[in-house]
């Protein structure tokens, strides 16, 4: 078996409409790649002009995994995405091909090259539930402030608006009588190279509008309103979704409008997460696709 500290994985990640499929796929076809998505959205069924997956043609014959992997109903977490995607770069990997972490889940990409081992983090879902009751008659600073009081360390890297991961922080330590910050463990498993895709402020909102747009022309209202069943799950939360579901009488010009204006500023969050992510990164403009090239070639040494 190939031993982990061997693996050589690469991560092409970047905002929203940067060209990271285009530029990842490209990649694969000249290194013999397979792609391990990441991104948070993709991974549902069903969504699919929203989160922008690519067609089988799209594709060009490169091998995606990470894609339609659960319902829109389903309960994903970070931990979840490290353990399914550390199995799959094991077995990419073990065919001689190039592991490339690809998607715009900064949260993702860090998760699993820090080296956060999720895998004896334990679960309850009684006690996630009363968690989620308590945040929805408290509220969010609320239970952001118990969480520090428990786990300052949690506390401080988590916004007090991500409730989600406040729940899961307070879950582990109700369960393990300790905090997440302790029990979470950091071994660096690969070795690893993130390649953060830029593109100018003006050139990147240009191509964001043209995306909307395009997601719009494709059908995003009729996809929004099959997918009703899942309104009130975490899948709805994507951009796109969550303005039609919670708007759905509106004319599809003043939700385009809205949706645009969510997702560059959307953008401007995964910018400064990237910007602050601890990781082996290198910034490349997405127009330059032969710096991706030799910087991919004198990573794995090929």
């Amino acid at each position: 078996m190939v031993q982990a500290h061997r693996i050589k994985t690469i991560a092409i990640t970047g905002c929203t409409a940067v060209g990271k499929s285009a530029t990842a796929i490209a990649i694969a076809k000249r290194f013999d790649g397979v792609i391990i998505g990441a991104d948070s959205m993709q991974i549902y069924r069903g969504f699919d002009i929203g989160t922008g997956k690519l067609t089988k043609a799209e594709c060009d014959g490169v091998e995606h995994r990470m894609i339609d992997i659960v319902d829109g109903d389903a309960e994903f977490s970070a931990g979840d995405f490290v353990l399914r995607a550390t199995a799959d770069i094991y077995d990419v990997a073990s065919r001689g091909k190039l592991p490339m972490i690809v998607g715009g889940t900064g949260m993702y990409v860090h998760s699993l090259f820090c080296g956060r081992n999720f895998a004896d983090a334990p679960k309850n879902d009684g006690l996630r539930a009363a968690l989620k009751t308590a945040a929805h008659f408290f509220g969010g600073n609320v239970m952001h402030a118990l969480l520090k009081n428990v786990d300052e360390a949690s506390a401080d890297k988590i916004s007090r608006n991500d409730v989600k991961r406040v729940i899961r922080a307070l879950e582990i330590y109700a369960l393990r009588g300790a905090p997440k910050s302790e029990i979470v463990t950091q071994d660096k498993p690969f070795d690893d190279l993130t390649i953060v895709l830029t593109l100018p402020r003006e050139i990147l909102y240009d191509r964001i509008n043209a995306r909307v747009r395009k997601m719009f022309d494709d059908g995003l209202i009729d996809e929004t309103r099959s997918l009703m069943r899942y309104r009130n799950c975490g899948a709805m939360q994507a951009l796109g979704y969550k303005q039609i579901a919670a708007s759905p009488n509106a004319s599809r010009a003043e939700l385009e409008t809205i949706v645009a204006q969510k997702t560059r500023n959307y953008a401007k969050r995964q910018i400064t997460y990237f910007n602050n992510m601890q990781l082996n990164k290198i910034f490349i403009d997405a127009r330059d696709f032969d710096a991706v090239a030799r910087c991919v070639d004198d990573f794995i040494g090929r």
